[in-house]
């Protein structure tokens, strides 16, 4: 350990030269800023709704210290009419004029100079509910009209006035008058409810002191039920008619929040813990305090979920729950820390399930692999990013969960569970009901460490992208920045913990070193006959050894864990993408694996082989098929499409992702027609079919229907999922139809504009439209007509996203089209120029993979079909 220490002190002395503290001033009166001239200290707010009238009414108070003289007070509201605003104390009332400003400023001006001191800031307004689901929006559901909201990141602001930023942590106290016969929540139990003339009041109590962005509340004709075990009170509130489906939730819900309990050392911190399920909601969950929101499939399950079916909703209240202590209770200053709330939810989240639900094999999880794709973009931004408006937050917005969570779990991995364990809970002690900045947390780590971990950290979030690592002859180890081939990169160097393993001579060694320079040399791994540079396969970077050692590495393969092997499998894919090895190294590698006893490494073996079919054409597509029939239909056939009660999480997996690979490439006509009955089945009864299964099934049967029968599939599809009542059920209905003639693809298209598909789920259906075809000449003619409608619709987090979503493609001709398209269009909407540029970039990277390797991509199917 001494060893280890001094390396890595030295690594954190040089890269904390050119660091600042963060502090928790308002960014020195940034702009986009309020300016800390004045403070709230408390705010009530009273709303006029009804589900069935879009417009609405309301005022607020919110106390404030005047802390320097000014002449205008500052607040946050977007689309809202003010109708009054005035400024008051025991001594005078000060009528104030409104000025809208830049990032959804207002400046409430007075004659003259306000005083320092303590006011009341008194605003009237009006607004209308919209239907887009960010905000305060509405939500209409089998008839009934719901009010939900969904005020993270910056959207509390289209409800009432506030100061909307996360420093602004006070408490509220809602009050709202609706219909009397709806149903109204908020984030603290009902001080006092009255009703006069129709119209119900209901005065929730005092909060806890939060950010605006966790205020939520919802009226509608919602049934409930007690959700006992808790430690608090719970009730899950569902759309009329759907409480029956909640029973797998109330159950499991329990544990997941004792278990948090346990792990932080502090009880659940607010009064009461209700679960909302949301029909129409962008994202998967919100950890509202005291009024959690979900999307409705992650809530509304049959009794008792398939394996694959209860993995999602479970590690997703894990999530939500963990953000009551990690983001409620301690918050982060601004927006640039974001990372904080969503990268600790994540692992601890995935800490809870690996604890829990240890079958549904959580501890496997590499998690680095979802980061890795995006974190190694030219244009990638750092996880710690400036943060100016609402685009900037959902900018890059998956690196907060996964790169973060895979920091956390590479620190964890270094000072062990315990003291991780322990850091967190000195953290949550010493900032309760606070904010805090990245710094924070690692002072509280650094604490329970043998070492400083500031310095790796921050270069880890607070540069773009990550290492890669190449050991060669005489021990030399180098690192530069990993980027794909035929990229342009900045280049930047990381303090990188190395958990080594090697055979030297026929024994096996381990040790942890940290690499801080370009170059460095390990004399240790002079003699080794192969080294693994990534013990349990923790590390966030690339690495490479010579071809020698990958030889022996492959021939003792078996002291490798699971992890590990899947490590080898991705590093290798990885290295090939930037032009570091040939495709014979990833095959050998391939070749070593895909016969690995372990359900979960074929799978990753299967998942390798699955990233070539951008190189799949015309020309070598019936290779391709020769090549998966061969090597892997006879498991698929092993396997069955059958699944059985003993089938482990890794077997019905595997079954399934061989299943849908098979049926998109490996041109077999008994596929085809078992795919044909198992759709059928399933379209005629829901619970006769695995969701897993099923949705293939359909993909596979509608992707080879004559054009003649297609029309009769889309029919039977839509009647079905309109019978549905589980959302998830309906999702593998609707989203499974692989149509490519124009009559269909429109018919789809049309679809998503329709009532039928949720404005969340709007973009997802044209997506899943645009990515099932090789060619977007019917998207984009269907777009050409429809953009206005669609955007219309769309939430505003997905206007700015649509490109990469909907148009990022591995075809010249898409991209172009693409170009043409958003040319037209995406000055008009904030953020999507962004969306555009990421688009393109991912784009001609494939292009440009495509360029270096389709020749011996296409060599290797030659040699194989010999």
């Amino acid at each position: 350990m001494k060893r280890i220490t001094a390396l890595f002190k030295t690594a954190a002395v040089l890269l904390t030269l050119n660091i600042l503290l963060s502090s928790f001033a308002i960014a020195a009166d940034a702009e986009y800023r309020l300016p800390s001239s004045v403070s709230p200290t408390f705010q009530r707010i009273h709303l006029n709704v009804d589900p069935d009238n879009p417009a609405y009414s309301g005022t607020t108070e919110i106390d404030v210290v005047v802390n320097s003289p000014t002449q205008k007070v500052g607040f946050y509201q977007h689309d809202l009419s003010i109708t009054s605003a005035a400024l008051v104390n025991a001594e005078q009332s000060l009528s104030l004029s409104v000025m809208e400003s830049d990032y959804d400023i207002n400046w409430a001006k007075a004659e003259t100079v306000i005083k320092p001191g303590n006011y009341t800031l008194k605003i009237a307004f009006s607004g209308n509910v919209n239907t887009s689901s960010d905000g305060m929006y509405l939500s209409r559901f089998e008839k009934n009209n719901y009010i939900f909201t969904q005020f993270e990141d910056m959207h509390a602001r289209k409800a009432f006035p506030s100061f909307d930023e996360p420093i602004f942590k006070i408490p509220y106290q809602m009050t709202i008058s609706a219909p009397a016969h709806q149903v109204v929540v908020s984030n603290t139990p009902v001080l006092e409810e009255s009703v006069s003339d129709g119209v119900k009041t209901v005065q929730f109590e005092k909060t806890k002191p939060m950010p605006t962005y966790l205020i939520a509340y919802t009226v509608g004709p919602f049934d409930s039920t007690e959700m006992t075990g808790l430690s608090v009170p719970g009730r899950i509130y569902v759309p009329k008619g759907y409480i029956d489906k909640t029973k797998f939730v109330i159950k499991h819900t329990p544990e997941i929040l004792t278990s948090l309990e346990d792990f932080f050392g502090i009880k659940y911190p607010y009064k009461k813990m209700d679960f909302v399920a949301v029909p129409n909601f962008t994202h998967g969950a919100m950890e509202n305090v005291g009024l959690i929101t979900y999307r409705d499939s992650l809530l509304l399950l049959a009794d008792n979920p398939s394996v694959t079916e209860r993995s999602g909703p479970l590690n997703v209240i894990a999530h939500e729950l963990a953000h009551q202590w990690f983001g409620n209770l301690v918050t982060m200053a601004w927006w640039d820390d974001l990372w904080l709330n969503e990268a600790f939810a994540s692992w601890a989240a995935s800490h809870t399930m690996k604890t829990l639900y240890p079958e549904l094999n959580y501890a496997d999880r590499l998690v680095q692999e979802g980061a890795f794709g995006a974190d190694a973009s030219p244009t990638v931004k750092p996880v710690k990013k400036v943060v100016k408006r609402q685009p900037d937050v959902m900018d890059g917005l998956g690196l907060n969960y996964s790169k973060g969570e895979s920091i956390l779990q590479m620190i964890e991995s270094l000072i062990g569970t315990d003291s991780f364990r322990e850091g967190v809970r000195n953290y949550m002690k010493t900032h309760s009901w606070g904010n805090t900045v990245a710094d924070d947390l690692w002072r509280a780590l650094d604490g329970v460490s043998d070492f400083n971990l500031s310095a790796m950290m921050k270069a880890y979030l607070e540069q773009p992208g990550y290492p890669i690592i190449h050991i060669t002859e005489g021990g030399k180890v180098t690192q530069s920045r990993f980027h794909f081939a035929g990229a342009s990169v900045e280049e930047k160097t990381w303090a990188i913990p190395l958990k080594l393993t090697y055979q030297q001579n026929g024994e096996m060694k381990s040790e942890v070193v940290f690499i801080d320079k370009t170059t460095t040399t390990l004399s240790q791994l002079a003699e080794a006959d192969w080294v693994y540079p990534n013990d349990n396969a923790t590390g966030y970077f690339r690495w490479s050894i010579s071809p020698a050692q990958l030889d022996n590495l492959l021939a003792n393969i078996e002291v490798l864990n699971k992890r590990e092997k899947k490590n080898v499998l991705y590093n290798y894919q990885a290295l090939l993408n930037a032009d570091e090895v040939g495709v014979d190294s990833v095959m050998k590698v391939l070749n070593a694996l895909s016969a690995d006893e372990d359900p979960a490494v074929i799978r990753a073996a299967v998942g390798v082989l699955q990233e070539f079919d951008y190189l799949v054409n015309d020309s070598n597509r019936d290779a391709y098929a020769t090549l998966l029939t061969n090597t892997y239909m006879p498991l698929l056939d092993a396997l069955s499409l059958t699944e059985a009660d003993d089938d482990s999480t890794d077997i019905i997996r595997l079954r399934n992702q061989l299943y849908g690979f098979l049926g998109m490439y490996a041109d077999s006509d008994s596929l085809v027609e078992k795919s044909n009955v198992l759709a059928k089945k399933y379209i005629e009864d829901t619970s006769s079919v695995s969701s897993g299964i099923a949705g293939t099934a359909i993909a596979i049967a509608t992707k080879n229907s004559a054009d003649k029968d297609n029309a009769k599939w889309f029919n039977e599809v839509v009647s079905a999922f309109k019978k549905a009542q589980l959302p998830n059920v309906k999702s593998t209905l609707i989203y499974s139809m692989r149509f490519d003639d124009k009559e269909s693809v429109f018919k789809m298209l049309d679809l998503a504009l329709t009532n039928e598909i949720t404005p969340a789920n709007t973009m997802y259906m044209v997506a899943r439209v645009a990515r099932n075809l090789d060619d977007h000449t019917l998207v984009y003619q269907w777009l050409d007509n429809n953009a206005d409608a669609l955007i219309k619709k769309m939430p505003d987090y997905h206007v700015a996203r649509m490109p990469e979503f909907v148009s990022s493609s591995c075809s010249e001709t898409n991209l172009a089209m693409a170009n043409t398209f958003y040319s037209k269009i995406q000055e008009r909407y904030e953020g999507m120029s962004r969306g555009v540029e990421i688009m393109q970039d991912e784009s001609q990277q494939c292009l440009r993979l495509k360029t270096a390797f389709q020749s011996d991509f296409d060599k290797f199917l030659a040699n194989y079909a010999k």
